[in-house]
């Protein structure tokens, strides 16, 4: 008997209400992941599937990594997952990247890296490889195997010459990228099993350039040489909620073709959820904030990472310079938008794949197994 049907026929969900019953049990103190924006900026990346196209993040001195070191502290005993990324701008443009991570693997906090590869150079490597053994995952956003398809599909002006100290042109990030992964991948190699816990992730974004049987073909062909996962999807929606106009059509379909065709492949995955790239109504209230926290650049703390730019500034709970983390977690000002309704009060209908999910699961259960 099917979930639905069990529901249907009035049968109790035991499984269903210690899910619920666990989630309203957790201390919103103790967050499940903390996730750290600390780019200036995206180099010469102007992607336009970009999730926060068009919404600067905001202002403020950037954070150091001793300010970073000591939020870390704070939340050490937690374990949480801290993710270090950016919804609008390269993680690792930081001026101390590599000392970020050092920072979080040498507390053995288990850490999520999103990057585009090209500042990923041998310091990120060995700050990566080389400190902690808890779960560690480096994903990198690639999204192409050809260089025309990468400057495309990213944005980036060929002929300029990238920003801020580089001296390369905008025609050879996507040979920076690849060189940057597979000396990664070649490091690990060499560590053995000392380096085992450490997963090399290759994302690549479906489009109609890059989604016809050939080419996840060279993909496959490609990465999967260099990488543990090797991993396709369609992109969501950017925040500004304007449609990309190269995704193709039926694409429920081409993720289960895929899927079908790669099942039991040891380093493919293909993400069958994400055909659909509109938002979810399903929800009036966020529940996952409860779980995480996001903070950016400049040390502004936010329920999410979607909200972790300037157009969402009402949505910042406090700032880690003028207050601790811990005080924070619990402030009232975090406390007061776990009751508010997500389109009248927060007015921020942009979740993430990951949270809509939850979302919509715990509204669900909230309203199913209430008396």
């Amino acid at each position: 008997m099917s979930h639905d049907q069990e529901q249907a026929l009035g049968v109790f969900q035991y499984r269903d209400h210690f899910f619920l019953r666990v989630s309203e049990a957790h201390d919103h103190r103790r967050p499940l992941q903390v996730e750290l924006h600390p780019g200036l900026h995206c180099d010469l990346y102007r992607c336009p599937h970009c999730y926060g196209h068009g919404q600067p993040p905001m202002p403020g001195r950037v954070l150091s990594v001793p300010e970073i070191a000591g939020m870390l502290d704070q939340v050490g005993d937690v374990n949480p997952l801290i993710v270090v990324s950016g919804i609008t701008t390269e993680p690792l443009t930081h001026p101390d990247a590599a000392g970020i991570l050092r920072e979080i693997r040498s507390r053995d906090l288990r850490l999520g890296l999103f990057t585009k590869g090209y500042r990923f150079d041998a310091a990120c490597a060995d700050a990566v490889l080389r400190q902690g053994t808890s779960e560690c995952f480096v994903t990198f956003s690639v999204d192409a195997v050809e260089r025309d398809d990468y400057n495309r599909l990213h944005g980036i002006p060929v002929r300029h010459v990238a920003p801020h100290g580089s001296a390369r042109h905008g025609e050879d990030y996507f040979d920076v990228v690849l060189a940057n992964v597979r000396a990664f991948y070649e490091a690990k190699q060499r560590m053995g099993a000392a380096a085992s816990h450490v997963q090399i992730r290759i994302a690549l974004l479906l489009f109609e350039e890059n989604s016809s049987d050939a080419a996840v073909d060279q993909a496959v062909a490609t990465f999967t040489d260099t990488a543990d996962i090797v991993r396709f999807a369609f992109p969501q929606t950017p925040n500004d909620g304007v449609a990309l106009a190269n995704v193709p059509d039926a694409r429920e379909q081409r993720l289960h073709q895929l899927a079908e065709r790669f099942k039991g492949h040891r380093k493919v995955r293909v993400l069958t959820n994400t055909a659909e790239p509109d938002r979810s109504r399903d929800f009036k209230h966020c529940h996952t904030q409860k779980f995480q926290v996001t903070i950016d650049k400049s040390g502004n703390v936010f329920p999410c990472p979607q909200v972790a730019v300037s157009n969402y500034a009402h949505l910042s709970v406090g700032n880690v310079r003028t207050a601790s983390l811990s005080e924070i977690l619990d402030s009232p000002q975090r406390r007061r938008l776990f009751d508010c309704r997500i389109d009248e009060d927060m007015k921020c209908r942009i979740c993430d794949r990951k949270d809509e999910a939850v979302n919509a699961a715990l509204e669900k259960l909230r309203l199913g197994l209430r008396p």
